[in-house]
């Protein structure tokens, strides 16, 4: 589902993808502040947030933010819309042009996900996810698997050897996964045979403790706190 998908069916939260990539968005940081603005007004129920406002707010004048607004809508990423109430025009702004700019920019910039396999990998990962988990993974844990999988160049299987190590150690939530894989990033492994040896390794040095130590346990409980559980 895209972030517009998710905006209009209610999830309200700013993606945090938009924070990483305002600049690709944006033609400048007072733009995407602007911006932020008239999503807020679109996703609370706060009464019309006026020009003067937002100025004072960002240290800005009049003239300026309504440069910035113009701004916006030139290029595509605010509109304006006209309703009749009462026999009365009354405007308003729709900060969701700039969720879909998103969607397009995150979409161009992993081709790799678009292939048949990539999805049917995603898609069987994402499965596996829920059936541990015991829940559906939220729009912002799938959009980091996604990241995972395609900015990290993480391979599946290492991210499934992951949860399935979660599992064992009974912190089933994304952070404490999370953590797993970047430690496992800092020790150089990048593939499932890498763990395996690992972890014969382990059992060979204690075979009184076959699947972790109980250092690797306290480093991810360290980890997993550090997180957030």
């Amino acid at each position: 589902m895209s972030f517009l998908d998710e905006f209009q069916s209610g999830n309200l939260v700013l993606p945090a993808a938009l924070l990483f990539h305002y600049k690709d968005i944006f033609a400048s940081a007072d733009d995407f502040l602007v911006w932020q603005f008239y999503y807020l007004q679109m996703t609370t129920n706060r009464e019309e947030i006026a020009t003067s406002q937002i100025a004072a707010a960002i240290d800005k004048t009049v003239p300026e933010v309504n440069r910035i607004v113009a701004d916006l809508i030139r290029q595509e990423l605010l509109s304006m819309k006209t309703i009749e109430l009462g026999g009365e025009s009354e405007e308003f702004f729709d900060a969701s042009p700039a969720l879909s700019k998103l969607d397009r920019l995150l979409t161009s910039s992993s081709p790799q996900l678009t292939s048949p396999a990539k999805e049917n990998a995603l898609q069987d990962l994402v499965a596996d996810f829920e059936r541990e988990l015991g829940r559906l993974l939220s729009p912002f844990e799938l959009e980091d698997l996604q990241k995972t999988l395609a900015d990290d160049k993480t391979d599946p299987e290492l991210v499934r050897a992951a949860l399935r190590e979660a599992v064992f150690n009974g912190k089933t939530n994304w952070n404490y996964i999370q953590a797993i894989l970047r430690n496992w990033r800092r020790e150089g492994i990048t593939t499932l045979r890498q763990v395996e040896e690992r972890r014969q390794e382990r059992e060979q040095a204690n075979p009184n403790n076959i699947m972790v130590s109980d250092d690797f346990k306290q480093m991810m409980n360290a980890a997993a706190d550090l997180w957030g559980d």
